[in-house]
């Protein structure tokens, strides 16, 4: 309690806002929950261009018949209560890149939310295809993930344009500030560019995460202009990874599979809010209700 008050009574610099649409995040004075109005949290439910190789029955389940075509998944979280819609391109060859930036431009005439494109996560696709999506996309978007392998290749499309950048490096502090000053002094301004800690899921690195993005929201709180960006957080795509998520065949104890899977990618989600994140995104619809509860009476 004594280290809350300190906390609380710290005369912190302000998180940068950062706005998506009608939206925004950022511009907290203080750690998470130490005040009611302190964070705006955002939740973003993610949606897979091509339904992953070895995709979770729990997931296929909830989702129903729209795993099965992109536009039909991105109607159904458009009626979610999350707040954005993160729509991963996992493409794996050169030649579906024209394909998604037919669909990228289509679909974001109709998404109602604010949208976060992310790429294949391959750096010799991303490179062609971010660029593509920055430039086909109808609106403001969100655009990622930058590397310091390929932001050389993409800088030039981007810094031109109103998209808001996320920023990726390994679990390390001085990475992160690493890749954002040379974001910034490429031409992308401080206050578009997100920080991505590049989490593990629970049980996987998490604990090593937890203090990564403590840090960092520490160091930006102080006054540190290259890490005073919000944080987003992939807890979905980390989660469903995990043998506690997947495995059926395991001790009793270990709870229904079903509730452990949920549980699982909500309780990472959850970590990454209180460890100082702005944003989370998730598979399951279920968890977007659950962590609206949590960010409300935490």
């Amino acid at each position: 309690m004594a280290s809350n008050l300190k906390l609380k009574n710290k005369n912190y610099k302000n998180i940068r806002k950062l706005s998506f649409q009608d939206t925004y995040t950022g511009c907290e004075n203080m750690l998470p929950f130490l005040n009611e109005s302190a964070n705006k949290q955002l939740i973003a439910l993610e949606v897979f261009y091509k339904i992953p190789k070895g995709t979770s029955g729990i997931l296929k389940s909830a989702l129903g018949s729209a795993i099965n075509n992109p536009k039909d998944w991105i109607k159904l979280a458009d009626k979610t209560n999350a707040d954005l819609i993160n729509i991963k391109f996992n493409i794996e060859t050169e030649e579906e890149i024209d394909e998604c930036v037919t669909f990228c431009k289509e679909i974001t005439k109709k998404i109602q939310k604010p949208t976060i494109l992310t790429g294949a996560d391959k750096k010799n696709l991303d490179k062609i295809l971010i660029p593509k999506l920055a430039a086909s996309a109808q609106k403001q978007c969100t655009i990622g993930v930058i590397e310091e392998d390929i932001y050389k290749d993409v800088i030039d499309s981007l810094k031109d344009t109103n998209h808001n950048i996320i920023a990726r490096s390994p679990i390390d502090i001085n990475l992160a500030k690493q890749i954002n000053i040379l974001l910034t002094e490429a031409g992308i301004a401080a206050d578009r560019i997100i920080i991505d800690p590049n989490i593990g899921g629970l049980g996987y690195g998490l604990d090593y995460a937890y203090s990564i993005i403590e840090r960092i929201k520490l160091a930006g709180l102080e006054g540190d202009e290259m890490l005073n960006m919000p944080i987003i957080a992939f807890a979905g795509e980390e989660a469903w990874k995990t043998k506690e998520a997947k495995a059926e065949s395991v001790d009793p104890g270990w709870g229904q599979m079903e509730t452990r899977a949920v549980n699982w990618e909500l309780l990472t989600a959850c970590s990454m809010i209180t460890a100082g994140a702005n944003i989370v995104s998730v598979l399951h619809p279920d968890t977007v209700e659950y962590l609206r509860g949590f960010i409300k009476n935490a």
